[in-house]
């Protein structure tokens, strides 16, 4: 079948098949070069594309705004400042800005979102985390699930942990009525439905701001909500292709995919980060607001580096499957009994000169290929202990690259710093997930409780807008669910 469907895609073109299928309702997408997504109509039309006067490269086209607020609009507001470009007009601040007048009022809070209430309705990777995130930092989260869904994503223990979960069925009138009178005991409602699909059943951004004008209203998708693909489907593959991320990944073979989901769960992030400022709005206004994020807004953001074009731009950054690092001074090198990451600059030579094992090399008079070939036989000659040790005794950082992702999860450092951790789930036993990065020191993060078996919560939810009396008749007629949908 497969040998069938790659003989079938030969007969056309790429941005044949494109256009069938898009014409058809599904998803697919050209597999472009970086250049060639700077030039489409939806990453100019949805501002993913923005240009800015760079004062060394004249016109550049770079990476737009991520998080996009409707009430409170980011925007570039100018390009990078040459260093020190500011420094009279800074200092002079100083000496006219009135100091802050200090409050008496000094409210103690456990979390940074506590008191904040969201509705999660989304699915998959992307949405889910914005909800997840979001419950890190103190929010309430109730995740509302389709009760005719046969069963979860393997994820689920993942994206869905520190939250409350009901599974209530919107495309019916009781299911909608209570999805209401939740919304009236909301601050938040997630979505990242295909556009068009929430609002058939009433329940977009304009339906829920009617009800409740305050509300901060998510919607996460994969190529944003403004050009000609705004209403169009995909996922994470499809953002990757159409992006250049898969043609700089396969290099100068064929496109391949970065095997992470990186734009799913960059754009949960930046979803979660687009509703706090949304919060943050509204506390200071009393205003809601819809915002939004899209895979392809992530896929530019994660390749910024790279996303600059400019009259004389040479496409020359590091890419494909046999890429060790972008340079001599900074990356992975075979030892003896695995590999070692080194990170260093130009100035920093000398120094790793003077390394045991590599001050015989004379690789301080080396430079480029010279170099790394000389760097790539001495490496060989000890462990990676040996190296790590005495690169960071003389200055250059160095680390073991771990291949095994099941040995970085039960790293004693990463458990200990709660960046994984191993639980008991619902039915299932012991899982093992990754921990919350960021860090606040006055309100601390809490992973949250492991992911609840779908649907567990709906008494207590319902118990809370005055519905328990009704959980029995609600479970009859098949508007909630309570077991029977099985989490991965």
């Amino acid at each position: 079948h497969v040998q069938r469907a790659r003989e079938l895609f030969k007969t056309r073109t790429a941005q044949e098949w494109e256009d069938l299928v898009a014409e058809a309702g599904s998803e697919c997408a050209v597999c472009r070069t970086s250049t060639e997504w700077f030039d489409h109509p939806q990453a100019r039309e949805s501002n993913m594309v923005i240009e800015v006067g760079d004062p060394v490269y004249g016109p550049m086209l770079q990476p737009g705004i991520n998080a996009r607020l409707s009430g409170t609009p980011g925007e570039v507001r100018r390009p990078a400042p040459k260093p020190d470009q500011h420094r009279v007009e800074v200092l002079s601040e100083l000496e006219t800005r009135p100091r802050p007048v200090s409050s008496s009022l000094i409210s103690t809070m456990r979390s940074a979102l506590e008191g904040v209430r969201v509705l999660d309705l989304c699915i998959i990777l992307a949405g889910p985390t914005c909800g997840r995130t979001l419950a890190e930092f103190g929010a309430d989260v109730i995740k509302i699930d389709n009760p005719a869904r046969g069963g979860f994503v393997q994820s689920h223990n993942d994206v869905n942990r520190g939250k409350r979960s009901i599974l209530l069925d919107l495309k019916s009138g009781e299911g909608r009525d209570i999805f209401w009178q939740l919304v009236d005991t909301a601050d938040v409602v997630a979505q990242n439905y295909r556009a068009g699909k929430l609002e058939k059943l009433g329940l977009g951004y304009e339906d829920v701001r009617k009800r409740k004008p305050d509300i901060v209203y998510a919607s996460l998708n994969a190529y944003g909500h403004l050009g000609p693909w705004a209403t169009r489907p995909g996922h994470e593959q499809f953002a990757q292709a159409t992006t250049g991320m898969q043609r700089r990944f396969g290099g100068d073979g064929q496109p391949s995919l970065q095997p992470n989901p990186v734009n799913d769960y960059g754009t949960g992030f930046m979803g979660a980060y687009s509703v706090a400022l949304a919060l943050l709005h509204r506390q200071r206004t009393g205003e809601g607001q819809h915002v939004d994020s899209a895979l392809a807004y992530t896929a530019m953001t994660l390749q910024s580096p790279f996303m600059q074009r400019y009259e004389g731009k040479q496409w020359d950054e590091t890419r494909g499957q046999d890429a060790l690092g972008s340079g001599p001074l900074h990356r992975a090198y075979q030892a003896r009994d695995g590999w070692v990451f080194i990170g260093a600059k130009a100035a920093d030579l000398p120094r790793l000169a003077s390394v045991e094992g590599l001050n015989g090399g004379g690789i301080a008079s080396l430079s480029g290929t010279a170099l790394e070939q000389a760097l790539a036989q001495q490496f060989l000659t000890n462990t990676v202990d040996h190296w790590v040790s005495q690169c960071i005794a003389a200055g250059i950082g160095a680390h073991r690259c771990i291949l095994d992702l099941p040995e970085l999860m039960h790293d004693p450092w990463v458990a200990d710093h709660e960046l994984s951790a191993t639980r008991e789930h619902d039915e299932i036993g012991l899982v093992t997930t990754c921990g919350p990065a960021p860090r606040l020191s006055a309100t601390p993060v809490r992973i949250g409780r492991p992911a609840p078996k779908p649907g567990s919560d709906a008494a207590d939810i319902l118990a809370e807008i005055g519905l328990e009396h009704r959980l029995d008749e609600l479970i009859a007629s098949g508007v909630i669910r309570l077991d029977g949908v099985a989490a991965g």
